[in-house]
């Protein structure tokens, strides 16, 4: 049986938490989901390609205060029409997200792809899939008993 997008999300946000408490190397960990959406948002694009997931793009957007001022840039994956993004909780949102047309998301501001020239409409070439996968090797094999 195959891993549906929000199996895959839940189960990444839950070796990235379990991971916190253990002892590692990875440099931003202890943070997590603080000032984390770029590195998740990598480790989940890779997650969701190794279950079967086509389309996949990281996007971005600004989150804003309810003045209207730019509070921060988020990272999250898009997956074909799911919104799947696993540190919006940092912005008082549910830990996982996974739905269409997220309302949250929608509401962010300046929202494009992450990076315009691999963040393609039909989904990241697997060049860029390999590459953000031999980045991320350590940080994989450090994950890996906490699943």
């Amino acid at each position: 049986m195959s891993l549906t997008a929000h199996d895959t999300a839940r189960i990444l946000r839950a070796t990235l938490d379990n991971a916190r408490s253990g002892n590692t190397t990875i440099a931003w960990l202890p943070r997590f989901p603080q000032r984390c959406c770029n590195f998740a948002a990598n480790l989940l694009l890779l997650e969701l390609a190794d279950a079967g997931f086509t389309r996949l793009r990281r996007m971005m957007g600004t989150v804003q205060d309810p003045r209207g001022d730019d509070l921060a840039a988020h990272v999250w994956v898009q997956a074909g029409d799911l919104t799947v993004d696993i540190t919006a909780d940092q912005y008082g949102q549910p830990d996982v997200i996974v739905e269409p047309n997220s309302n949250w998301h929608l509401l962010l501001a300046d929202v494009r792809p992450f990076v315009p020239r691999s963040d393609l409409p039909d989904g990241v070439p697997e060049v860029e899939i390999a590459r953000l996968r031999e980045i991320y090797e350590d940080v994989l094999r450090e994950l890996a008993p906490f699943r």
